[in-house]
């Protein structure tokens, strides 16, 4: 809670309009979201194994008792997992993948941001890549083709499936889509 009179910690916006996400806080007049997703946690899988096999190397060349310095080798592997991992952390929790009665709304990034909405009525096809994995943990690869051939690719997205069969439904316009936020 701000105290009366303190300047906004966001230009133009108070406390709660910042807690919203980037699609409530673009949403038109009557429009609503049907489903929204995320990137999947898979993106965590090669950052933890660096600073894992960090960690390991740390212990490891600490028994060695010459060079003394060795074991800093693996400390600078475990900072480098650990900093990778914060990476994906940050694109994790900026990233919205969104359906609404009336577009498509796709965010990633914090300090460099990417977004694209697309109407529902320019969508020509979605194409969802999942290998077994994929498929048993539940993430693929989005790819959304629109009218003029305006392509787009997003990787590692949690449940691809639900998200073109909601696309699918509002494009049809039953706009009946349950589920909300994933």
């Amino acid at each position: 809670m701000l105290a009366a009179g303190a300047p906004a910690a966001h230009a133009g916006m108070d406390e709660e309009e910042w807690s919203v996400s980037y699609v409530e806080r673009n949403l038109l007049p009557d429009e609503r979201v049907l489903y929204r997703t995320r990137l999947h946690w898979i993106l965590f899988l090669k950052p933890v194994a660096l600073a894992v096999l960090g960690l390991a190397l740390t212990v490891g060349l600490a028994q060695v008792p010459e060079p003394r310095w060795l074991w800093y080798v693996g400390g600078a592997v475990l900072a480098a997992g650990l900093v990778w991992t914060l990476v994906h952390y940050v694109e994790l929790m900026t990233s919205e993948f969104a359906v609404t009665t009336t577009r498509l709304i796709f965010k990633v990034g914090l300090i460099a941001r990417y977004t694209t909405e697309l109407l529902l009525s320019k969508v020509e096809s979605i194409g969802v890549t999942q290998g077994l994995v994929g498929r048993i943990l539940n993430f693929g690869n989005l790819t959304v083709i629109g009218t003029g051939g305006t392509r787009e690719a997003f990787r590692r997205v949690r449940d691809p499936i639900g998200f073109r069969n909601h696309v699918q439904q509002a494009s049809a316009g039953t706009g009946q889509a349950g589920g909300g936020d994933r």
